[in-house]
């Protein structure tokens, strides 16, 4: 099987863990999962299925999409609710006008660090290793695209304030420091008391299927989608004949072999798609990387090999 699905990952366990049960249900023995969500999130989750493993970088390269319950007045080593609460400070008097003010500043290319709790690596090692054994967390911040930050509601109830917010981003961005981030802004510090992502690319939540209903045999037509349609939009060169034969062996493609290319010879994107005449996905393909290449693009990932036995004419 190959395709992706499109998981409604559940709370309370790791990205991993929901991808190993999806896999299993569906009798899949080689999968992975295409970017991370933290434990306490749920929603949208690309499960690569077969083949589609090699697209895990194309596939978690796009906008992200999130609804985000934002707990103000407290900080938590974390930067949500299932952390060590660090402060706690009154949020009674944040209006909803200062929220909106704070969201729209946090909007736009921003330098930002993760959390100290997360995976991602220093030398090889999760932050969050560091964080747990007590050592000073490396400094690993970087620019993130925030395209969007908006209030949706504020609940207020009994001394506690809590704010539904809706996140457009680019890949990279950690909801949970953009959350931090507004605390800093308010004053009162914030922590993420609820997330779930409702897009990630191509793949939206009203296509997602739970692990209940994959366990019952429900929701596979509508949750598992080809590796052509999960790269849709991509740049893209089709190819028929020889040139789909060498496409399969992985070689060296002249842009003169192609039955057409959809942009420009002067501007040869990072990575592009390369179909058949029959629109199957083959390859990903990228610009020549030297001189050396003569001006062939160069193979990145075959999709669809060529069989064993089979030869190059």
């Amino acid at each position: 099987m190959d395709g992706v699905l499109v998981l409604d990952k559940p709370g309370g366990i790791t990205s991993r863990k929901a991808a190993t049960r999806a896999a299993r249900a569906l009798g899949t023995p080689r999968f992975g999962h295409a970017g991370t969500l933290d434990p306490l999130a749920t929603g949208v989750l690309p499960v690569l299925l077969g083949r589609a493993t090699l697209l895990s970088g194309v596939i978690s390269g796009g906008i992200k999409c999130y609804r985000v319950e934002a707990a103000l007045g407290i900080q938590t080593d974390t930067y949500d609710t299932e952390g060590e609460v660090v402060a706690v400070k009154d949020a009674s008097g944040i209006t909803d006008e200062a929220i909106e003010r704070a969201t729209a500043s946090l909007t736009g290319t921003l330098e930002q660090s993760p959390p100290a709790f997360s995976a991602v690596k220093h030398r090889g090692k999760p932050l969050y290793r560091y964080a747990r054994e007590g050592r000073p967390v490396p400094s690993m911040a970087r620019e993130v695209r925030v395209d969007s930050f908006e209030l949706v509601s504020v609940r207020r109830e009994g001394g506690r304030v809590t704010a539904t917010l809706e996140v457009k981003c680019g890949p990279g961005t950690y909801v949970r420091s953009l959350v931090h981030s507004l605390g800093g802004l308010l004053g009162c510090g914030a922590a993420v008391s609820g997330l779930r992502r409702t897009r990630s690319g191509r793949l939206s939540i009203d296509r997602a299927v739970t692990l209940e209903e994959l366990a019952r045999g429900d929701g596979r037509d509508r949750s598992i989608i080809s590796m052509e349609e999960a790269t849709q939009g991509m740049p893209t060169m089709v190819v028929a004949g020889e040139a789909a034969r060498a496409v399969r062996f992985g070689k060296k493609l002249s842009p003169t072999c192609a039955e057409s290319i959809g942009f420009r010879a002067d501007e040869v994107p990072e990575t592009f798609r390369v179909l058949d005449a029959d629109g199957k996905l083959l390859a990903l393909y990228g610009p020549p990387a030297g001189e050396a290449d003569m001006g062939c693009y160069r193979v990145r990932r075959v999709l669809r090999p060529a069989n064993a036995g089979e030869q190059l004419r």
